[in-house]
């Protein structure tokens, strides 16, 4: 294979992944988190804190770093605090967007590699299906802190049983074509 086509392949593979990544993300974006953030750093009274859904820790407990406060015309609370964002809920959101991107990842990929196996010319199967590995990889890791033991064991399993079938299929399949 000469230098143009291993190029071509891998500019197919990433182009792929990147377009389906950025897909994901343009239909489902990514909850921002750093306004939120900003939101309680600037929050300075219990009560206004847990009006927003935050976490009132007295006195810093936790020795967190108290953020430089701008000078404000209201008056400073009595009691001593940190406001701290809802990080369950945080948790929560961002689990529930990585298994958007887990699900759409998966499938594409799934559908790239059939597709790209299924193609005659050899550079762009080639890259479809490097481009269709590298979107199971992304939506696997995206995923794979949130899911269970036996849930990455089925889902690696999954992976490898289609993939081989895959392969084998599309083996057979030039060993036929290179008899006849």
């Amino acid at each position: 294979m000469n230098i143009k086509k291993g190029l071509l392949i891998i500019a197919i593979a990433l182009i792929l992944a990147f377009f389906v990544g950025y897909g994901i993300e343009v239909f489902d974006p990514t909850p921002d988190y750093s306004n939120l953030y900003l939101k309680f750093q600037t929050i300075y009274a219990e009560e206004e804190c847990q009006a927003q859904g935050g976490a009132w820790i007295r006195d810093n407990v936790y020795n967190a770093p108290v953020p430089a406060r701008e000078e404000t015309l209201r008056p400073e609370p009595s009691a001593s605090g940190l406001c701290q964002a809802p990080y369950e809920k945080i948790k929560l959101e961002r689990s529930q967007h990585d298994k958007i991107v887990f699900i759409v990842a998966v499938i594409a990929g799934v559908i790239a590699v059939v597709v790209g196996l299924l193609l005659n010319k050899d550079t762009i199967s080639t890259g479809i299906v490097s481009g269709g590995v590298l979107l199971l990889l992304y939506g696997t890791i995206r995923y794979w802190r949130y899911a269970n033991n036996i849930l990455k064991f089925i889902l690696l399993g999954i992976t490898l049983a289609i993939l081989i079938w895959i392969a084998y299929k599309r083996l057979d399949q030039l060993k036929q074509e290179k008899t006849d």
